[in-house]
């Protein structure tokens, strides 16, 4: 079998994804700010190299399910929420090419980052990883980025009408929403870039 070894390219992946939301995000609240009503445009841009990302972390995920190329269960611990992570981007991708609403691609990223959160507490708990403490905050965070991402969908459905129905708690889990990606995105960097030293100088 070919040598692959695609665990740090694949958290920098993720990682990717992650500051992609959030610069998507935050032109359309400028764009917003200067009453701006039609955003599909940033959405659209936005959602090729997403797409990409979504296809490839898909791709990789269910490689890593067949193969088994890491030891033991951490092939479970990885690649579940990798496959998940895929599957996402690619369902709010094809929400919006054909212009659907966000909330139900809102309401899988909640299930999902429960999920996620769920493998990263047994992860933690089971001492998997050498940085455990690392693996369970990149979890946390991505996880409670999922969970926010439902009334984030919900605010990009509702979004040109916030003037005439405007609600303070939509700011809140806004900013809470991209905290938690920025925060999950560094950690995911992070990871990937102390994983490549170490994949670098095993790989055959």
């Amino acid at each position: 079998m070919v040598f692959i070894d695609n665990l740090a390219y694949s958290l920098f992946a993720i990682s990717f994804a992650g500051f992609l939301i959030l610069y998507t995000i935050i032109s359309i609240y400028l764009a917003y700010r200067k009453k701006q009503k039609d955003f599909s445009s940033y959405l659209k841009s936005a959602i090729v190299p997403l797409a990409f990302i979504g296809i490839y972390m898909l791709l990789m995920g269910l490689w890593g399910q067949f193969t088994w190329p890491l030891p033991g269960s951490y092939n479970t611990l990885f690649y579940d929420p990798l496959i998940s992570f895929g599957i996402l981007l690619l369902t709010f991708s094809i929400s919006i090419k054909y212009n659907v609403k966000l909330q139900y691609v809102g309401f899988l990223g909640l299930m999902v980052g429960i999920m996620v959160i769920g493998y990263g507490i047994t992860g933690y708990q089971i001492g998997l990883t050498a940085a455990p403490v690392a693996l369970l905050l990149m979890y946390l965070f991505y996880g409670f980025a999922g969970i926010f991402s439902y009334p984030t969908a919900l605010i990009a459905d509702r979004l040109p009408g916030f003037k005439k129905n405007f609600w303070k708690g939509w700011h809140l889990m806004l900013i809470l929403f991209l905290a938690f990606i920025l925060l999950a995105s560094c950690i995911s960097a992070f990871v990937g870039a102390a994983a490549l030293t170490q994949h670098l100088i095993t790989a055959p």
